[in-house]
């Protein structure tokens, strides 16, 4: 599998467990999850629209920005309620949020498509290798 293809189902794999942190059971992290689904869509958002290699790799160190401040508090959830890293059995308090981690996917994959002409930009490869740095503290 591809480093570009790994990093995607890692960040859609992120946004199906924070996604799945908004019911009663666990609204002591409604704030993380707020704040990374706000990094995300500004991060597709922005990869997306993106006309440079500069505007690809600004995008992506800003959500790398975000991420290693986020990272600590996500690493912490996911220790905290195990049982949401099974997406197979997502509980029916959920069902809505999964709804809207899919239609986020299909940004995510748009986005990519977009940032595809740039990726061989050396500003863009360390941009990326920053970024994975940053998914790896919330493991």
């Amino acid at each position: 599998m591809s480093g570009k293809r790994a990093l995607v189902l890692v960040l859609i794999g992120i946004i199906v467990v924070m996604m799945g942190c908004t019911g009663k059971k666990y609204g002591d992290v409604v704030e993380v999850n707020t704040q990374f689904i706000v990094a995300m869509e500004d991060y597709i958002d922005a990869t997306g629209k993106a006309t440079s290699a500069k505007d690809v790799a600004k995008a992506i160190n800003l959500y790398a920005d975000r991420i290693e401040k986020l990272a600590p508090q996500i690493k912490e959830m996911r220790g905290k309620y195990p049982e949401l890293n099974d997406t197979a059995s997502v509980p029916e308090e959920l069902k809505d949020i999964e709804r809207k981690s899919e239609e986020l996917e299909k940004k995510v994959v748009g986005s990519y498509m977009n940032m595809m002409q740039y990726m061989m930009s050396s500003e863009v490869q360390g941009a990326m290798q920053r970024l994975q740095n940053a998914m790896l503290k919330m493991q």
